[in-house]
């Protein structure tokens, strides 16, 4: 039977420290699937800015389930980049009248 040493690494698989890279106010986009069997429903969201990986692409996206929940097609909250492994990520963290509102 192995047995354990004083001075072993944690396990890979051991919850890492989120780190926040970067907090902005942007209004989010919805992106619909069009034909298909689930038309309608949502993709993703976008926002224009945040990291650019290619000065071809003007927005970042945020996956829809770091999004909560709202009506309509677009809205305003306050987003965070997250680093993590294997990639950083953006999440909305709350969301925000928008100027004006």
């Amino acid at each position: 039977m192995p047995t354990q040493r004083a001075g072993r690494r944690a396990s890979p698989h051991a919850p890492t420290v989120e780190k926040i890279i970067s907090r902005e106010i942007v209004k989010l986009r919805r992106v619909r699937q069009y034909g298909g069997a689930d038309q309608g429903r949502t993709l993703m969201f976008t926002f224009e800015g945040g990291t650019r990986r290619a000065q071809r692409s003007r927005d970042s996206f945020i996956d829809k389930e770091r999004v909560p929940d709202f009506e309509g097609e677009e809205a305003w909250f306050e987003v965070e980049q997250v680093s993590a492994k294997p990639w950083s990520f953006w999440r909305a963290v709350r969301r925000l009248e928008g100027p004006g509102g």
